[in-house]
């Protein structure tokens, strides 16, 4: 059993795992705020950070206790995960320099979102693109099983980063929080449920700020109808409605 974590099958143990767990933990644990960089806040890498090692490890775990030993990290870095993945006896293929390498071309590409789609309002749910952005992520999750079929690692973890961004911009730059919702949005990853209660570039959503500091912009009729509304990019983007 331990050779069952070695190479490529250990990558297709830890990608299986992150598609599934990890659009999982994305639904089951309460929203947070963050912004793309600094400040204090959590930001686009360390939330996939902190998911992605946390679904490792509850992975590695499953499959440690299947094949007899227990998983016991000495700590939380990759090198320390994966060994305790492994096993106390396996010649250890898969080192935890290529693992450390692994995680960073997702966090690569998760934060290349913001430079290579800076204007693609589907990518950060802006301009109201919900269905468009919805659209990304569910034909992200399709790409990625296809490239898990295939073993090929690098485009599925890639994708995953991509995948990512788009999903927790959602949070970002929508107005669920305000619409006093504290778990996910589990339809954004289900192609087959429907986005209701979408408003359009027509819709009057907030009051206008000549100020810059105006708190609670949001028109209470799209509060109480519980409409979902977005941001625009840009203070004179021509996609802004009036």
């Amino acid at each position: 059993m331990h050779l069952f974590l070695h190479g490529k099958l250990f990558h297709r143990v830890i990608m299986d795992s992150l598609l599934g767990a990890l659009l999982a933990l994305t639904l089951s644990t309460p929203t947070v705020a963050f912004v793309p960089i600094g400040g204090g806040a959590s930001t686009h890498v360390s939330i996939t950070g902190t998911a992605l090692l946390q679904k490792v490890a509850d992975s590695c775990r499953a499959v440690a206790e299947a094949a007899g030993h227990e998983f016991k990290p000495t700590g939380t870095s990759p090198g320390e995960l994966v060994q305790a993945c492994l096993g106390p006896r396996a010649p250890g293929e898969v080192s935890g320099a290529k693992f450390l390498s692994a995680l960073q071309e997702i966090y690569t590409q998760n934060g290349l979102v913001d430079r290579d789609f800076v204007n693609s309002a589907p990518h950060h749910f802006n301009s109201e693109a919900f269905l468009e952005g919805r659209g990304l992520i569910t034909e992200g999750m399709v790409a990625i099983k296809a490239n898990i079929r295939k073993e090929n690692f690098k485009a599925a973890r890639e994708t995953l980063g991509r995948v990512l961004h788009t999903l927790q911009d959602f949070y970002s730059h929508s107005n669920w929080v305000e619409l006093g919702y504290r778990e996910p949005y589990s339809n954004l990853i289900r192609p087959d449920l429907p986005l209701e209660s979408l408003a359009d570039v027509n819709t009057p959503t907030c009051s206008d700020c000549p100020s810059g500091t105006c708190p609670n912009q949001i028109l209470s009729n799209i509060l109480k109808e519980k409409k979902l509304t977005s941001g625009y990019m840009g203070i004179f983007s021509s996609q802004k409605p009036k």
